[in-house]
């Protein structure tokens, strides 16, 4: 049968218990992640449409020449 020393024996089950700890961490900080990158995602998307201007503007605007350069005496 099985030795019951080894059935009282509690050396292993602190580690278990930090392994437990680390994977919730982890499942926590995935989750958190996530949103926070699909928030970010949506902000940037928003913000580049707000440049782009309105639908069907997009004809594009001249380029300007600088004016030439003088010398100075």
């Amino acid at each position: 049968m099985i030795n019951t020393d080894l059935l009282r024996d509690e050396s292993g089950v602190s580690a278990i218990e930090y392994v437990v700890l680390a994977a919730l961490v982890a499942l926590v900080l995935v989750g958190a992640l996530n949103t926070i990158g699909v928030g970010t995602s949506n902000n940037y998307s928003s913000a580049a449409a707000g440049m782009a201007g309105p639908p069907g503007d997009e004809a594009e605007a001249p380029v300007q020449e600088p004016p030439a350069r003088v010398p100075r005496r």
